[in-house]
């Protein structure tokens, strides 16, 4: 199962429906590292039986850019030419792919394109140019990829980039739901699958690091808590500032949010920074953290591995290094598994919602799920009300949820707890969607009849 093509079947045939046209045209995909842009357009490739040039951007000098594109392109168009033909720019170059695919149907991929447009700040309006002109006659069918993401959105998609509007096809490419992750782990029970989501955020490379002919302990302690372990402090790092300029910033940021700090001002004290909006934006649009829109607007760590590693695995860097990272995972952490899903698990429903707004699987009609938090005054003071998921029809409040991943069933103090918060939200008849790990007790089976209830089973139906 680990080396076969999992999920992105829409981005596939999004991709094929513009290949098929047999003319010229250009996708950008871009997203997060290791999300799987490459896998994709490798399986698109294979799809295709046509020649198909491949080059990945790196850290080098222009010159040597050019040599690594020239040889790539050599390789595939004129292999009896290797070694004995040089380009002495990239126009040449370009002049030379785009006479070869006057005649065929030629894929073109310039992968961490924005490693080649860094060093050769030029290269958009070239592109421009051969996109606009020369190639515009020819069957080549150009990719940009791109793991920097508000480079791509700000360089290369953004209204005033010389590239806005030549693409016949862009997309972000996100996380792996939760039922494409439990895919790579077929023989796992819903609660196990919904771990591994909860570890590894629905990151293709990351959920290839886990075995499900091992128990989940087995690797959470190999890939966690081991000497030798995959997900290290150096990598959850790199997670974060990939690409980044002032990497320090941005671990002070998460590190003050690993600490509960939420709203934007307690995140900037606690960096010890005057002005964190830069920082914020761009942690946002790489999908490592969310602002979440409730009446008192906030901030989380929405990717679950690195919100795992700086509470979990971090604490105990110096346990795990002297080889004892096992013990401490089953003294520790193994029993605060289903804490650390909590929040995932109410990510979980909210795409189960959404996945399944008109049918009967959802009460009442929804544009968007929140999570919802206010304080209201009342005879004893100040009430918190903080409820999990709050379904939204334009502005009025229609659907409201409680998640709870734990071990025991869904009991009554739950469901009253539940009650008595939907009491203060401002809107009449909402209806309720219930969501439990272990089922529900007989208590609320029998006073529910009216709500949704959903099991985790009936969530990987």
């Amino acid at each position: 199962m680990k080396d076969s093509f999992i999920g992105r079947q829409t981005k596939l045939e999004a991709l094929q429906e513009k290949f098929n046209k047999d003319s010229f045209g250009m996708a950008v995909i871009y997203g997060r590292r290791r999300i799987g842009k490459t896998t994709l357009i490798n399986k698109f490739i294979e799809n295709n039986k046509c020649k198909a040039i491949s080059f990945v951007g790196t850290e080098r000098d222009e010159s040597e850019l050019l040599k690594m594109m020239s040889e790539a392109a050599v390789q595939v168009l004129a292999p009896e030419l290797a070694g004995n033909i040089t380009f002495e720019s990239f126009e040449k170059l370009f002049d030379f792919i785009g006479k070869a695919a006057l005649k065929e149907r030629i894929i073109f991929v310039i992968d961490e394109y924005p490693y080649l447009a860094k060093e050769c700040p030029y290269m958009n309006s070239v592109l421009q140019k051969y996109i606009d002109h020369d190639w515009k006659s020819t069957k080549l069918f150009f990719i940009l990829l791109g793991s920097l993401v508000s480079f791509m959105e700000e360089k290369v998609l953004a209204n005033d980039a010389p590239l806005h509007g030549r693409s016949d096809l862009q997309f972000k490419l996100k996380p792996f739901g939760y039922l494409e992750s439990g895919l790579f782990v077929p023989s796992y029970n819903e609660r196990e699958k919904a771990v591994v989501y909860g570890l590894t955020g629905g990151v293709a490379k990351h959920l290839i690091q886990f075995n499900d002919t091992k128990s989940i302990d087995e690797n959470i302690e190999k890939l966690f808590f081991s000497e030798t372990a995959y997900f290290t402090e150096e990598q959850i790092k790199t997670l974060i500032t990939s690409d980044k300029a002032n990497p320090t910033a941005y671990n002070s940021i998460i590190m003050a949010m690993a600490n509960g700090k939420t709203k934007f001002n307690e995140i900037a004290n606690s960096a010890k920074m005057d002005d964190i909006t830069f920082y914020m934006r761009n942690l946002i649009s790489s999908g490592i953290i969310e602002k979440r829109s409730s009446p008192k607007p906030y901030y989380i760590i929405c990717d679950p591995l690195i919100n795992f590693y700086f509470h979990y695995v971090s604490p105990a860097l110096s346990v795990i290094n002297a080889g004892n990272g096992k013990i401490y995972y089953q003294h520790n952490v193994k029993n605060l598994i289903n804490e650390h899903m909590g929040k995932v698990f109410e990510s979980m429903s909210r795409d189960y919602i959404l996945r399944n707004v008109g049918t009967n699987k959802v009460p009442a009609f929804v544009t968007d799920v929140i999570e919802y938090q206010n304080s209201f005054k009342t005879d004893k003071g100040i009430k918190s009300v903080e409820i999990d998921l709050l379904g939204v029809d334009d502005k009025n409040y229609v659907l409201a949820g409680e998640c709870k991943f734990k071990s025991e069933k869904f009991d009554r103090s739950d469901l009253e707890n539940f009650l008595g918060k939907i009491k203060y939200i401002p809107s009449s008849n909402v209806k309720i969607m219930l969501f439990s790990l272990s089922g529900f007790s007989d208590y609320v089976m029998q006073n529910g009849k009216d709500y949704k209830l959903v099991d985790i089973k009936q969530m990987y139906k």
